[in-house]
């Protein structure tokens, strides 16, 4: 009996108007295409840079000596020569080493002359040797302390022909050891400054430079580059770099490049590297539409009758979504975002 009405249901849920719905594979996704363009990307085009100048390029002067002021020359923003006077100032140390030098002068010449004759007389057997030794020991002693007085006056930057003037006018000139522009100046008139106290005058001078800057990649082949600062016309740079290391602390490179020709700059002045290729040579593209077989990169590339044709290509660099592969692609050209999914299974490893 259960069997006739098990089957009489089924036969009436086979009558009714309304089926049941078929469950059915959901469409694939249609395909995702993006544009080759020239490159544009900044992270990949420009680089943070600063010019490094010579150790030369600043110069940063203070009394050897405790000294006090005596006079200003310059203030800032002032263009100086090397040697055009600084400050003058009177040391007391430098002073009493150029009164040495010059008293103990006319002291040797005669001390000199004593040794001469008593040379004279021991060689006729009338002195000692004895005698002729300790004049020996004089001039000995004056020119050690000669020695020490030179140096002194070396150390403020006195010739021992300048030390009669500067003993004659109780002063002594600071100059200015390179050409430049006087960035600062802290001198008050009648202050006594010591040698480790402050600054006295800051020269900034402009010298070649090399360009640092810092890349998370290596330098792209083939680009052609140059320093923007951010202050003054583009300096064309060379396009290998002097020298690079990779910075331990976060893996990035650290280049020094070189300008083509001569190019003064302030030492520390910041702009960035741009980065540039020829026309037609370089193309940008996102990095999802590049894969690799045999570890040799390659893109898919649209053709007529959206067909898809395999393109090899050089990675010059990438950051993050973009990446610069040069070949034999154009702009306006469609490239594939579904490399993968695009190519048979055989080729593309599947089983």
């Amino acid at each position: 009996m259960r069997r006739w009405a098990l089957c009489a249901a089924l036969f009436a849920l086979a009558c009714t108007d309304d089926a049941l719905p078929i469950e059915t594979a959901p469409a694939s996704p249609p395909a995702r295409w993006v544009v080759v363009h020239a490159p544009e990307d900044l992270t990949l085009l420009e680089l943070p840079a600063r010019a490094i100048a010579a150790p030369g390029s600043e110069a940063r002067l203070s009394p050897p000596f405790p000294a006090r002021v005596l006079r200003v020359h310059v203030t800032p923003g002032d263009h100086v020569l090397a040697g055009a006077p600084l400050v003058d100032v009177s040391m007391p140390e430098v002073l009493t080493a150029a009164a040495t030098w010059t008293a103990t002068r006319a002291r040797r010449e005669v001390r000199e002359r004593r040794r001469d004759e008593l040379e004279s007389l021991r060689a006729d057997g009338l002195v000692l040797t004895g005698s002729v030794f300790e004049q020996e020991v004089s001039l000995a002693d004056l020119d050690a302390e000669r020695a020490r007085a030179l140096a002194t006056l070396a150390a403020a930057g006195v010739s021992a022909a300048q030390a009669s003037r500067v003993l004659r006018t109780g002063t002594v000139t600071i100059a200015s050891p390179i050409e430049g522009v006087v960035r600062e100046v802290d001198a008050r008139l009648g202050e006594v400054r010591d040698p480790a106290g402050a600054t006295l005058v800051t020269i900034v001078g402009l010298l070649p430079v090399r360009i640092e800057a810092r890349i998370a990649r290596e330098l792209p082949e083939g680009a052609t580059l140059s320093f923007a600062p951010i202050d003054g016309p583009v300096v064309p740079l060379a396009s290998e770099p002097v020298a690079q290391l990779v910075d331990p602390s976060d893996g990035t490179r650290l280049l020094w490049l070189a300008p083509s020709s001569e190019a003064r700059l302030p030492d520390g002045l910041r702009g960035r590297v741009l980065v540039a290729f020829p026309d037609g040579a370089v193309f940008e593209v996102p990095t999802s539409a590049i894969g690799a077989a045999d570890g040799e990169p390659f893109v898919l590339r649209r053709t007529d009758g959206d067909g898809v044709e395999r393109v090899s290509v050089r990675v010059l660099t990438s950051s993050g979504a973009s990446a610069l592969v040069a070949g034999p692609l154009a702009v306006g050209d469609s490239l594939s975002e579904e490399v993968w999914q695009l190519l048979q299974p055989a080729e593309a490893g599947a089983p």
